[in-house]
């Protein structure tokens, strides 16, 4: 048994690993991307609620072209803003100050720096695994082309889109206190691909989704994000939601 055990675990250490090293520390990945001439990438998250950095995630973090192309050219920084996962006070302001300093207003966000620090880039989810989101990391001059493996069949096959089934409105709601319960509370991405965060969800022009308030769920259609303002139908009635403001 003692044999087996000890086969086992040289087998283990002999196989290749495509995990992805993440830091949580700033200054610390700063100063590795000096040492190995990289580029820094920062992922401001909600790893345990914002369904869209969940799914960029398994999507693209967690796959091994994207640990190839990472191994290559960048230190990897998650700053994370969770809801029920514990962290230290510490890791919680280092974190809040960080989201200050690049002005972060919705998850995801990516951020892209030199090795000095100085942002390069700012992005968020970007649909089509990691090969469209390496694509548009290596129009960054000085990001190194990685021959990258095969994608994974059974990965692009594990996340259809999934129909929205119509949600049904009680009679008598039209004035419901319900409604006031939505809160725009960051608008992300590029000015070509925003997103906007409302409440717990995240959308981008034309996603619909059911939305948690206080007294159940309703039905949002985003129609249009603009600069601080998106607008949107509830229940297939048209509102505007300003940052800031409920």
């Amino acid at each position: 048994m003692k044999r087996l055990i000890l086969f086992l675990s040289l087998v283990c250490m002999t196989l290749p690993s495509f995990a992805a090293e993440w830091l949580t520390d700033v200054p610390t990945a700063l100063a590795k991307a000096k040492r190995e001439n990289k580029f820094v990438l920062l992922d401001f998250t909600g790893s345990d609620w914002c369904g869209w950095c969940i799914r960029l995630k398994k999507e693209v973090f967690d796959q091994p072209a994207f640990a190839t192309f990472a191994d290559a050219n960048l230190v990897l920084v998650e700053l994370d803003f969770p809801e029920h996962k514990a962290q230290s006070p510490a890791l919680k302001q280092a974190n809040a100050n960080l989201a200050r300093t690049y002005g972060i207003r919705g998850y995801p966000t990516v951020i892209i720096l030199d090795a000095n620090g100085k942002t390069i880039e700012k992005t968020g989810y970007i649909k089509g695994g990691p090969g469209a989101f390496i694509a548009n990391l290596e129009k960054i001059s000085g990001m190194k082309h990685v021959s990258l493996p095969p994608p994974q069949k059974e990965n692009e096959a594990a996340e259809p889109e999934k129909p929205h089934p119509p949600v049904s409105i009680p009679v008598g709601t039209t004035n419901s206190i319900r409604y006031t319960e939505l809160a725009l509370k960051g608008i992300s991405g590029t000015k070509d691909r925003r997103m906007a965060l409302i409440n717990n969800e995240t959308f981008f022009v034309g996603e619909i989704a059911k939305v948690k308030v206080k007294d159940g769920r309703v039905e949002v259609q985003c129609k249009e994000i603009r600069e601080d303002s998106v607008c949107l139908t509830v229940d297939g009635k048209p509102m505007v939601l300003k940052l800031g403001k409920n």
